[in-house]
């Protein structure tokens, strides 16, 4: 799934591991998203259009329990996927970090 191809994604639309890779646009800025398939809540954002070849970030969803009860008597729900809304929010924030000099998070 890749936007160079179609329009926009929605904002509410959770693609999936099996979608495959796809590209946001977010504030200009081009990355390439990775939702891993061994890995449920995980996932990679490559900043194509960064000054760092490779450069980016992972983010990942866990499931906290209250109890050993809470996890037993809980239905096997494989986590949500986050929304094309929720990437850009994670990749906002990343670039809110990085130093505009190097284009690094941090000094």
């Amino acid at each position: 799934m890749n936007t160079e191809d179609r329009d926009e994604l929605a904002g509410d639309s959770r693609p999936t591991a099996h979608d495959g890779p796809f590209s946001l646009n977010v504030d200009g800025e081009i990355f390439s998203v990775t939702l891993r398939r061994d890995e449920p809540g995980a996932c990679d954002y490559d900043w194509e259009s960064g000054p760092n070849k490779g450069y980016g970030f992972s983010s990942s969803r866990h499931v906290a329990y209250g109890s050993v009860l809470d996890l037993a008597n809980s239905p096997s729900a494989a986590l949500e996927t986050p929304t094309i809304a929720e990437h850009r929010e994670s990749i906002r924030d990343f670039l809110l970090q990085i130093n505009p000099e190097t284009g690094y998070i941090g000094d």
